[in-house]
């Protein structure tokens, strides 16, 4: 787009929005930090982003809330999270986590095991 403007930059460009859910493995089997005893992956969550509804067959997870609000899903249980919130998934109990429509939600899942694509089933979209 052009402006003729002087307080307008001649060219706009588009951006592009983020991705509705981030993440990095930063210790795990495929990271380069290697552990098959124990993963540590970072998430950001789009604002009203929810994680997929799943369980891990053997892996515990823990997930430690870093910024932002939501909830978690925990069986039939929703907890609501906030900064530094913790809760514990045990394995074989469907978990999902929400991000508030209004705010970026940012937390690390621990996992014991280090968590694998073969443990984890995905039951459904929340």
């Amino acid at each position: 787009l052009r402006s003729g403007r002087p307080d307008v930059p001649a060219t706009l460009t588009a951006k592009t929005p983020p991705s509705p859910i981030e993440l990095q493995e930063i210790i795990g089997r495929t990271a380069s930090e290697h552990s098959d005893r124990v993963s540590v992956a970072f998430f950001r969550l789009q604002p009203g982003a929810a994680s997929a509804l799943s369980y891990n067959h053997e892996g515990e997870e823990i997930f430690i809330i870093a910024k932002g609000h939501g909830d978690v899903l925990r069986g039939t249980e929703r907890i609501p999270v906030g900064d530094a919130s913790v809760v514990n998934v045990a394995p074989a109990v469907h978990r999902s986590v929400r991000a508030d429509q209004n705010e970026v939600l940012e937390f690390y899942a621990i996992t014991v095991p280090a968590w694998s694509p073969k443990d984890d089933v995905h039951v459904a979209q929340p």
